[in-house]
């Protein structure tokens, strides 16, 4: 008896844990600024089997006039730990795809010892870590894993632009959203920062693990940039 009781004990502690990881995927947007098309975005998480970590990118395909301001060579790269305590990142990286220092970026979280260390367009950058902390990758998986953990995301620690900012997710109303996918199912969070007039939007698809169905940049009341799902994949899977 005690040995069955073991068994089933294991089997839903393993259950919780999968819940909270997600699958990797590729999700790639088209993308619109102040409606004018600006090419797309590519998405990818992926799982190192080796270290147990996982890599999210994401790589831009600029057309029109974004070819002068966004490089094709640009990538960003968040290297983060995922398990049933949610989202570490440990390490996070920015090349803009340009010559110089400007617009790019380097973090090490050292969870250790308490502190985030990097360079941030060429100024040195040491922050005290703080629980939940996020950077500006990670904390788009951090929002996924909450939700498919049956959790509302709450608010999070980010380091963006040399210093901690504070964001906090709210959840909203349900909508459907028709995509080049077909009509998506999805549930409306806002992203706000207390003192800042931008909010962003995010209309979430349960059907794809939480990934955006659409997401908008909002400033003064305005929207400036639009990002809608045009292609998502579950890696490993037939999705």
């Amino acid at each position: 008896m005690r040995a069955a009781l073991a068994l089933i004990l294991t089997a839903l502690i393993c259950t919780a844990d999968a819940a909270t990881t997600p699958r990797p995927f590729t999700a790639t947007y088209e993308v619109s600024y102040r409606g004018i098309r600006a090419g797309t975005l590519t998405f990818s998480l992926q799982r190192d089997d080796a270290t147990g970590r996982y890599v999210y990118e994401t790589r831009a395909n600029p057309s029109g006039l974004a070819r002068l301001i966004v490089s094709r060579a640009a990538l960003e790269r968040s290297v983060m730990q995922i398990d049933a305590n949610g989202v570490r990142p440990l390490e996070w990286r920015l090349d803009d795809g340009k010559s110089g220092e400007k617009g790019d970026g380097a973090l090490v979280f050292d969870w250790a010892n308490g502190v985030a260390t990097g360079r941030i367009e060429g100024e040195d950058i040491r922050i005290p870590t703080e629980p939940g902390m996020q950077d500006r990758l990670s904390i788009q998986i951090a929002v996924v894993a909450a939700l498919l953990n049956g959790k509302e995301p709450g608010a999070y620690p980010l380091i963006d632009d040399h210093r901690v900012k504070r964001y906090t997710y709210a959840k909203k109303d349900s909508a459907r959203v028709d995509s080049k996918l077909g009509p998506l199912d999805t549930i409306l969070y806002e992203s706000t920062r207390a003192g800042s007039s931008r909010v962003s939007r995010f209309w979430l698809a349960p059907q794809f693990d939480y990934a955006a169905a659409r997401a908008e940049q909002i400033r003064k009341g305005k929207v400036e940039t639009v990002m809608t799902l045009i292609e998502w994949k579950g890696l490993g899977t037939s999705d």
